[in-house]
Formats: C-alpha cells, structure tokens, sequence
C-alpha cells in the first residue's frame, strides 16, 4: 500500500469516528440527565430497562470507535462512488432517528424499543467481537470471517444493527420518522450486494462460503 493509500485509509475513518464520539458524548449526557431527574431507581424496572438500552449504546459506540481506528488495512476495496456512497447513507440514516423528537412516552412501546435494543445491542457487540479489526464501514475486503456468528449468516452485524434500528424508530414512531427507517432498510440491502461482490472478489473461498449460509434470516433470507 502506497503513502497517498495509507493517508487516504486513515483520513476514511476520522468520519465515522467523529461521528460515534458525538453521539456517545451525546448519550453519556443524556444519561446524566435522566439520572439527575430520577436519582432513586430501585424496583423501578422500567427505568432499569431503558437505562441499561442507552447504557448498551455507549459501550457499542465506544467499542465501535476503537476498532475503528485499528482495524486492518483494506487489502481489496471497489474503485467506483456508487457502492461508498450506498454504504455511506446506509449508515448515516439511523443517526438521523436520534436527531428527531420523541414520540410521548408509551409504556408499552417504549418498553418493545428498549427490548429491541438491548437484544440488538448485545448481537451488535458479539458480531463485532467476531470481526475484530475486519471492521469496516466502506465495503471493502481485509480478512474473511467465518465463525461466530458467521457461520450460519453472512451479516450478521446488519441483522442486529437493524434490530436496534427498529428499536430506536419506536421511541419516535412518527411519519416524519417511517421514511427514514425505508430508506435506510433500502440501503442496507444494497450495502450487502455491495460486500458480497468485494469479498467475492477478494476470497475465492467465499462462493463456498455463501452457498452454505444465508445472508441475513436462516431458513428465510
């Protein structure tokens, strides 16, 4: 990899870390504050609940930071803007949900989101955990993982982001909001084609890989 190669790479991750930072300060505060308004929380099972789903986003996007900037160097990557920008709005349009306003609280509702969140959450971090330093937000190719939770499913990372995802909608649940979560579906498929073409491309191993796994629900999809 060339010098322009090694600064361009570098200069691709301060985005998207710039980005997980200020939305992690963001959360730490907002955690700050609802404890400040709610100092005592014993018994209290809801607030628990929807502490620990905004806790588990913090630890997410602290760990996302990190191996964000040591993750391993592409060694294949696509030349052309359509598969970086498709990859570049896949993951932006759920940080638009948290710029919106709250829906009025809704036991039920609010209690569904903090589920899905901490269920997504928590395969957001195993998944992870699986990649390692193969973390990657461009689809591009650095090292083949196959175990974990990728022996069954080729994404399994999209699968639990779209869960949070689907959380998260719920505490905003408005028209404003439901393009939103579309576009951002529409894009994540898109996304995957995406990677599965730069990884095929990259691993011949990978067309054995993807005819023994499913690409997101086994059985289904």
């Amino acid at each position: 990899m060339t010098k322009a190669e090694k600064l361009y790479d570098a200069a691709m991750r301060l985005p998207i870390v710039a980005l997980d930072l200020f939305f992690l300060g963001r959360e730490v505060s907002g955690i700050r504050g609802i404890v400040a308004t709610h100092p005592y929380f014993g018994g209290d099972w809801p607030f628990l609940m929807t502490l620990a789903a905004r806790a588990s986003l913090v630890i997410f996007l602290a760990v996302a930071v990190v191996l964000h900037l040591s993750r391993y160097r592409p060694i294949s990557k696509y030349a052309a803007l359509e598969p970086k920008i498709t990859a570049l709005l896949g993951t932006l349009f759920p940080y638009l949900l948290l710029l919106m306003p709250r829906a009025p609280s809704d036991v039920l509702w609010d209690s569904l989101s903090t589920l899905l969140i901490l269920f997504g959450g928590l395969l957001c971090i195993l998944a992870v955990m699986d990649l390692g330093r193969s973390l990657s937000v461009m689809p591009e190719a650095r090292k083949l993982v196959v175990h974990g939770l990728y022996q069954r499913i080729r994404h399994p990372l999209y699968l639990a982001s779209e869960i949070a995802t689907v959380g998260f909608y719920l505490q905003f649940r408005s028209w404003q909001t439901a393009p939103i979560l579309v576009v951002h579906f529409y894009f994540q498929i898109r996304r995957m084609g995406w990677e599965e073409g730069i990884l095929s491309k990259a691993f011949p191993e990978y067309a054995e890989y993807k005819r023994r796994t499913w690409r997101l629900l086994p059985g289904l999809y």
